[in-house]
């Protein structure tokens, strides 16, 4: 394998916004060589094996093409930055962030469908055992961490639910920011990735990945997109699938509520660093709603006076 290519972007995270998403359309760009694995968690779980480690995970592609993984373990981790920005000042960095308060409850979905906790945890009681439901949706303080360590314009901060409405403008934004071509349009580009899916059989899911991995690796992305659409294979893979969300109770309102409060730092962090007045978010709308009940009553109160 080469050695000594610096890996030039990282997607960052943060974990359960659309990562995977990200990772599989950078994968069928020309121009791009991303890493199988999808996670390398080089900066987190991997330091310790060196960068000729790190770059040795990449395969064989012309010099020209940029290199680059996606690990959300990095988006909260506190060693991360100041060792990529060691390895490589130069990084480009892209972070997917969704509502704050729906990621945490992915987490907990995810947590369920891996098998982590046992199925009958509520979401309440998992959330008061991990607190990476709550350090994750920290969105202010995880990326003013890596902003410490380098430059607003090497940062690209896309929304989950942005990617989902408009897909193709969230590529051109991404292929802008490392400096490739837009004008290859991934098979996998409108494909959605639930996280409330969990597989009846986790063996056959895995020999299925493992097949269109390896088919994409090879340049064949858009023929398997084709063999997943085929009846025969799209019912297999309809037939070990299960619905999370038909199963497993929602947050109760007073959590909703809670977390709400809790993220309103995170939440107007990102708006300010996106230079918006709002967000595609329902923990935005509830905030608005409720800085504008308080307008409301000071106003009758200021009239009553």
């Amino acid at each position: 394998m080469a050695q000594g290519k610096k890996v030039g972007f990282i997607g960052i995270g943060a974990q359960k916004s659309a990562t995977s998403w990200l990772h599989h359309v950078l994968s069928e760009h020309p121009q791009i060589t991303a890493s199988e694995p999808k996670e390398l968690n080089y900066f987190t779980a991997n330091y310790d094996r060196g960068d000729l480690w790190y770059e040795n995970q990449f395969t064989p592609a012309s010099e020209d093409n940029i290199r680059g993984e996606c690990s959300p373990t990095y988006f909260f981790s506190k060693d991360a930055p100041l060792r990529a920005q060691r390895y490589n000042p130069d990084l480009r960095l892209i972070v997917i962030l969704r509502d704050p308060v729906s990621r945490a409850f992915s987490n907990h979905l995810h947590e369920l469908r891996k098998g982590h906790i046992a199925q009958e945890t509520s979401f309440e009681a998992a959330l008061a055992a991990n607190h990476a439901y709550v350090e994750q949706s920290q969105y202010a303080e995880n990326l003013t961490c890596w902003l410490d360590h380098f430059d607003r314009e090497s940062l690209l901060v896309l929304l989950a639910e942005e990617i989902a409405a408009d897909p193709g403008t969230t590529f051109r934004a991404v292929c802008r920011h490392l400096g490739v071509s837009a004008d290859n349009r991934p098979a996998g580009l409108g494909e959605r990735r639930h996280e409330s899916v969990a597989n009846k059989s986790d063996r056959l899911q895995s020999k299925i990945r493992m097949v269109g991995e390896a088919a994409r690796s090879l340049g064949l992305g858009k023929f398997v997109e084709q063999i997943k659409k085929a009846p025969p294979v799209r019912g297999l893979l309809a037939l070990n699938k299960r619905d999370l969300r038909k199963t497993v109770p929602p947050m109760e309102q007073a959590t909703r509520q809670e977390l709400t409060r809790l993220f309103r730092k995170d939440v107007a962090y990102v708006a300010d660093i996106l230079g918006r007045r709002e967000l595609p978010w329902p923990t935005w709308q509830a905030l608005a709603r409720d800085a504008e009940a308080v307008r409301s009553r000071g106003g009758k109160a200021a009239n009553a006076g």
